[in-house]
């Protein structure tokens, strides 16, 4: 599952506020349905991918800023990263918050996989994104590690270099070497970030050795938790992804097919603000990006699950608010 924390999420949304956009009308352009069902949770809500995207696109096309994730990474603060900023906060160096990055960074965003290493008195600190991740999610990662290190050791501190898979244009490349203060490398095989490993040393001015202890027992307990709540979803979705089609796929074969009842799935789903509806829904809409436009409307319909092409029709318009023939005249799916 590649999901993002709540905290996370809304603190784009507050930033969007502080803009003019309001939280509710962005929600519903994009067509935001996550928020159901919050109290019943056992753990904090967590966000998909693909309305982490939503929002990070529908902001960049708004706003016309082509770099919104860079302009959004800027703004972190600890509590946007939740229990795992205010362990980097209390970390002693460097060193010691980028190995609690490393354990403790899916609390925050299960959507990628931050490696480091060092060479010859270079660090560098790598982020290896989910394949479906926006370029604007991948701005405000690398942004924001650079920015919280700023805050936390001196607002003048620049890297050695960035790297970045993704391209811009030049103007839109000196935007971002001016604020990083090191040159930028586009169309990279990894995006990544480089500095001198004499800055793992450099002593935080928040240091706190005791708080520090114990928000790591409390970021384990957390890290442990989700774990678990996150296994039926993961099987379930990789069961799914693993078909060659959906046809005749459904709650009762699937919950055969992990050897538990279908009381048991809905229930441990539930936990976990999920579904198999919901799971189902979203392999459909990762699918679709690859059939449409590809075949014929209706064998798109039949590859997806759905009894006839009106109820694709139907599931289409709810998720992209058109009709699929509009939506290959006029739009790209992005989601």
């Amino acid at each position: 599952m590649t999901t993002l924390a709540d905290h996370y999420y809304t603190s784009c949304l507050d930033y969007l506020e502080t803009l003019g956009l309001d939280s509710q009308s962005v929600l519903s352009a994009i067509h935001f349905s996550e928020y159901a069902n919050k109290q019943a949770q056992q753990l904090a809500p967590r966000i998909s991918l693909s309305s982490y995207n939503a929002l990070l696109d529908h902001a960049q096309q708004t706003l016309n800023e082509p770099l919104f994730g860079f302009k959004l990474g800027q703004q972190i603060r600890a509590a946007d990263f939740g229990v795992l900023g205010y362990l980097i906060e209390s970390s002693n160096n460097l060193a010691s918050a980028i190995s609690s990055l490393l354990i403790y960074d899916r609390l925050v965003a299960d959507i990628g996989k931050a490696e480091f290493e060092q060479q010859e008195g270079i660090a560098i600190i790598r982020w290896l994104p989910d394949a479906s991740c926006s370029s604007q999610a991948i701005l405000r990662n690398m942004t924001a590690w650079v920015s919280v290190i700023r805050q936390l050791l001196n607002p003048q501190l620049s890297p050695s270099s960035i790297f970045f898979t993704e391209s811009w244009p030049d103007n839109e490349i000196k935007r971002l070497a001016k604020w990083f203060n090191c040159p930028i490398k586009i169309n990279a095989q990894y995006n990544q970030i480089t500095f001198p490993s004499s800055y793992l040393a450099l002593p935080f001015k928040t240091d706190n050795a005791a708080i520090n202890l114990a928000l790591k027992q409390v970021s384990a307990q957390q890290l442990s938790g989700f774990k678990s709540q996150q296994r039926l979803a993961e099987k379930i979705s990789h069961l799914l992804m693993a078909k060659n089609d959906l046809d005749d796929c459904n709650l009762i074969r699937t919950a055969s097919a992990l050897n538990m009842t279908v009381r048991t799935v809905q229930r441990q789903l539930k936990q976990q603000d999920t579904s198999f509806v919901c799971l189902l829904e979203n392999e459909r809409k990762r699918r679709l990006q690859g059939y449409l436009g590809k075949y014929p409307l209706g064998i798109v319909a039949l590859k997806l699950g759905f009894n006839d092409q009106s109820s694709f029709n139907r599931a289409f318009k709810r998720w992209y608010g058109c009709s699929p023939l509009y939506y290959l005249k006029y739009k790209s799916i992005k989601t």
